[in-house]
Protein backbone atom coordinates (compact mmCIF):
# COMPACT_ATOMS: atom_id res chain seq x y z
CA UNK A 1 0.00 0.00 0.00
CA UNK A 2 1.12 3.19 -0.93
CA UNK A 3 1.79 6.38 1.82
CA UNK A 4 -0.53 8.15 0.17
CA UNK A 5 -3.22 5.50 0.34
CA UNK A 6 -2.57 5.00 3.87
CA UNK A 7 -3.21 8.65 4.23
CA UNK A 8 -6.09 8.85 3.18
CA UNK A 9 -7.25 6.10 5.89
CA UNK A 10 -5.54 8.06 8.33
CA UNK A 11 -7.67 11.19 7.32
CA UNK A 12 -11.40 9.43 7.56
CA UNK A 13 -10.08 8.14 10.89
CA UNK A 14 -9.63 11.41 11.97
CA UNK A 15 -12.50 12.48 10.38
CA UNK A 16 -14.80 9.78 12.21
CA UNK A 17 -12.77 11.22 15.64
CA UNK A 18 -13.92 15.19 14.96
CA UNK A 19 -17.54 13.69 14.58
CA UNK A 20 -17.99 11.48 17.71
CA UNK A 21 -15.74 14.51 19.41
CA UNK A 22 -19.32 16.31 18.50
CA UNK A 23 -21.32 13.91 18.96
CA UNK A 24 -19.97 13.41 22.68
CA UNK A 25 -19.80 17.10 23.42
CA UNK A 26 -23.84 17.01 22.74
CA UNK A 27 -24.21 14.39 24.71
CA UNK A 28 -22.71 15.69 27.81
CA UNK A 29 -24.58 18.77 27.51
CA UNK A 30 -27.73 16.25 27.49
CA UNK A 31 -26.70 15.02 30.38
CA UNK A 32 -26.38 18.39 31.78
CA UNK A 33 -29.94 19.26 31.21
CA UNK A 34 -31.48 16.21 31.86
CA UNK A 35 -30.42 17.03 35.61
CA UNK A 36 -32.66 20.08 35.23
CA UNK A 37 -35.15 18.04 33.44
CA UNK A 38 -35.32 20.74 30.81
CA UNK A 39 -37.11 18.22 28.30
CA UNK A 40 -37.19 21.09 25.27
CA UNK A 41 -33.53 21.11 25.55
CA UNK A 42 -33.18 17.64 25.32
CA UNK A 43 -34.87 17.23 22.43
CA UNK A 44 -32.75 20.19 20.79
CA UNK A 45 -29.97 18.62 21.81
CA UNK A 46 -31.16 14.97 20.44
CA UNK A 47 -31.86 16.88 17.13
CA UNK A 48 -28.68 18.71 17.08
CA UNK A 49 -26.88 15.18 17.26
CA UNK A 50 -28.23 13.30 14.05
CA UNK A 51 -26.16 15.66 11.68
CA UNK A 52 -22.35 14.30 13.39
CA UNK A 53 -23.91 11.14 13.21
CA UNK A 54 -25.12 10.95 9.96
CA UNK A 55 -21.98 12.17 9.23
CA UNK A 56 -20.10 9.88 10.66
CA UNK A 57 -22.20 7.05 9.01
CA UNK A 58 -20.74 8.45 5.58
CA UNK A 59 -17.34 8.71 6.57
CA UNK A 60 -18.13 5.07 7.36
CA UNK A 61 -19.35 4.14 4.28
CA UNK A 62 -16.40 5.85 2.49
CA UNK A 63 -14.15 4.19 4.36
CA UNK A 64 -15.55 0.77 3.94
CA UNK A 65 -15.41 0.73 -0.03
CA UNK A 66 -11.82 2.60 -0.32
CA UNK A 67 -11.04 -0.52 2.11
CA UNK A 68 -12.80 -3.01 -0.26
CA UNK A 69 -11.08 -1.47 -3.09
CA UNK A 70 -7.54 -2.42 -1.53
CA UNK A 71 -5.78 -5.50 -2.85
CA UNK A 72 -7.04 -8.38 -0.39
CA UNK A 73 -3.12 -8.40 1.41
CA UNK A 74 -3.85 -4.48 1.87
CA UNK A 75 -7.22 -5.50 3.44
CA UNK A 76 -5.56 -8.16 5.51
CA UNK A 77 -2.97 -5.10 6.60
CA UNK A 78 -5.49 -2.98 7.73
CA UNK A 79 -7.89 -5.24 9.46
CA UNK A 80 -4.04 -6.69 11.28
CA UNK A 81 -3.44 -3.20 12.42
CA UNK A 82 -7.16 -2.26 13.57
CA UNK A 83 -6.40 -5.39 15.82
CA UNK A 84 -3.27 -4.34 17.10
CA UNK A 85 -0.50 -5.40 15.12
CA UNK A 86 2.78 -3.62 15.58
CA UNK A 87 3.40 -0.86 12.63
CA UNK A 88 6.01 -1.63 9.95
CA UNK A 89 6.47 2.25 9.30
CA UNK A 90 5.72 5.69 9.87
CA UNK A 91 2.34 5.79 7.56
CA UNK A 92 1.25 2.78 8.97
CA UNK A 93 1.49 4.37 12.59
CA UNK A 94 -0.18 7.36 11.78
CA UNK A 95 -3.07 5.36 10.80
CA UNK A 96 -3.32 3.02 13.71
CA UNK A 97 -2.91 5.63 15.93
CA UNK A 98 -5.97 7.71 13.83
CA UNK A 99 -7.77 3.99 14.19
CA UNK A 100 -7.09 3.55 18.12
CA UNK A 101 -8.70 7.40 19.12
CA UNK A 102 -11.40 7.34 16.91
CA UNK A 103 -12.08 3.81 18.31
CA UNK A 104 -11.39 4.77 22.16
CA UNK A 105 -13.72 7.97 21.34
CA UNK A 106 -16.34 5.69 20.14
CA UNK A 107 -16.79 3.19 22.99
CA UNK A 108 -16.82 6.62 25.41
CA UNK A 109 -19.73 7.80 23.26
CA UNK A 110 -21.18 4.41 23.23
CA UNK A 111 -21.08 4.00 27.77
CA UNK A 112 -22.64 7.87 27.68
CA UNK A 113 -25.48 7.23 25.13
CA UNK A 114 -26.39 4.13 26.98
CA UNK A 115 -26.73 6.14 30.13
CA UNK A 116 -28.29 8.76 28.74
CA UNK A 117 -30.74 6.16 26.95
CA UNK A 118 -31.37 4.19 30.16
CA UNK A 119 -32.02 8.11 31.81
CA UNK A 120 -34.54 8.85 29.17
CA UNK A 121 -36.02 5.54 28.37
CA UNK A 122 -35.82 3.98 31.99
CA UNK A 123 -37.35 0.13 31.21
CA UNK A 124 -38.10 1.02 27.54
CA UNK A 125 -34.68 1.94 26.57
CA UNK A 126 -32.80 0.40 23.85
CA UNK A 127 -29.85 -0.98 26.08
CA UNK A 128 -32.08 -2.79 28.57
CA UNK A 129 -33.85 -5.16 25.30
Amino acid sequence: MTGSEWMDLAVLERKKYNYLNEVMDLSQQMGGVLDRNDEVSVKILLAMREDPLLHLREVDQTEKKRREALAEEDQERVTALLAGAEPRNKDENIFQEQAGKARRLLERVVELDRRLNLRISGKDSFYRK
